[in-house]
């Protein structure tokens, strides 16, 4: 198969396997009534997914040192299939709504990064780097299909609706993985998993690329779960409407940042990955403390800043997960990827939880402070890894 021919179906397999990543965005709204959600429960909704995927992507993406990727793949997206069926047909409170996003997320974990687990195996430089990083960045492709089939679908058959759409995406992606995906290899080592995340941890450029991510994700993901919401906020709470509608401009949101990262990517190949990812983050900083500061902007004004914070906050998306591939040690590439990918979740599930437990303490999502101060701990999100990077450069320089 040709490096194109592979890069194209997996990414197409990438978008159909996260359709039911972010369904429960536009859907939030309406839970908040039909589920009597406060607003740190909702929170809790939101993240249930980013919980399911940071306890199973430690195991699931580790064994592909040990396992077939492909047979992690296949496995996984059974189980993300099966849990958008539970959600739309057995989930009716708070509980069952978590524990079904929850299986939703183990379902990507054993997906998402196990396929590109695969495919780097399966190549050698520079095709590797470049097809991790159209790869990783195709992911936000994933969360806009996942907003507007799921925004569209609710409003004209009903939320439940939408997470069946989802079930049958990840049911082609099945499809793809199993005639395209490559098998990926395994290592012959007798040295136990422990080991393995020791080496990891020993990695420090790894390390600093992984920590860096966690702050990364807080705030990709605290914005993709809130975004729908705030949407319906800011054009509640003044005459007029947004010239498109609040689905479509949460998909613009999620969507506007895949150029970026590519664009992104290929500067980091050119000018090093470095530079690139800590003027990545500090425009996001930048641009996510506008957004807090302008809560109660015209509508306008609210439309561009939110577009620039999608395309901001994601752009070092691609550079980031290159580079974490990039460092890794080969026999342990696996563990690596688990690790990274488990650390980066688990700011997407402190992260929506942090926006949740602001808005309730603050004044409730129907306040214009409350927004300013969940915005501003969003933005928290790419100043932590910028620190970090710079404090590691500066130790470095030393």
């Amino acid at each position: 198969m040709s490096f194109r021919l592979l890069v194209f179906l997996s990414c197409t397999s990438l978008v159909l396997n996260t359709m039911a990543f972010m369904t429960i965005t536009p859907v939030l709204p309406i839970l908040f009534t039909e589920w009597n959600l406060t607003e740190t429960e909702a929170g809790l909704l939101g993240g249930a997914f980013f919980i399911g995927y940071v306890t199973s992507v430690p195991i699931l993406v580790t064994l592909t040192d040990r396992i077939l990727p492909k047979k992690i793949y296949v496995f996984a997206g059974l189980i993300g299939f099966g849990s958008c069926f539970g959600f739309a047909f057995l989930a009716d409170d708070l509980w069952t709504g978590v524990v079904f996003r929850m299986l939703t997320g183990v379902g990507v974990a054993g997906t998402y990064m196990p396929a590109l687990k695969a495919i780097v195996d399966s190549l050698e430089e520079p095709e590797r780097s470049r097809a991790s990083s159209y790869y990783t960045s195709v992911y936000a492709v994933g969360t806009a299909v996942s907003i507007l089939s799921a925004g569209y679908v609710t409003e004209y058959w009903g939320w439940q609706s939408a997470f069946v759409v989802a079930g049958f995406g990840i049911c082609i992606a099945l499809i793809i993985g199993i005639i395209a995906l490559p098998k990926g290899k395994i290592t012959q080592r007798t040295q136990s998993q422990i080991e393995d995340f020791k080496r990891v941890f020993r990695n420090r450029p790894v390390m600093v690329n992984i920590t860096s991510y966690f702050g990364h994700l807080w705030e990709v993901f605290s914005n993709r779960v809130w975004i729908v919401t705030f949407l319906v906020f800011a054009e509640a709470s003044q005459p007029g409407s947004f010239i498109i509608s609040t689905t479509w401009l949460a998909t613009l949101v999620a969507l506007i940042g895949v150029p970026a990262a590519m664009y992104c990517g290929e500067l980091a190949a050119r000018h090093g990955r470095e530079p690139i990812i800590r003027i990545s983050m500090i425009s996001a900083v930048v641009v996510g403390v506008a957004v807090a500061f302008t809560t109660s902007a015209p509508l306008w004004v609210i439309t561009v800043l939110a577009l620039a914070y999608g395309m901001t906050s994601y752009s070092d998306t691609g550079t980031i997960n290159t580079g974490t591939v990039a460092a890794a040690e080969q026999e342990v590439r696996g563990a690596t990827m688990a690790i990274h990918a488990s650390v980066g979740f688990a700011g997407g599930v402190l992260g929506s939880l942090a926006i949740g437990a602001t808005l309730q303490a603050t004044g409730g999502k129907d306040s214009a402070d409350a927004w300013t101060a969940a915005f501003l701990v969003m933005a928290m999100g790419s100043a932590f890894g910028f620190i970090i990077r710079w404090w590691a450069w500066r130790k470095q320089k030393a």
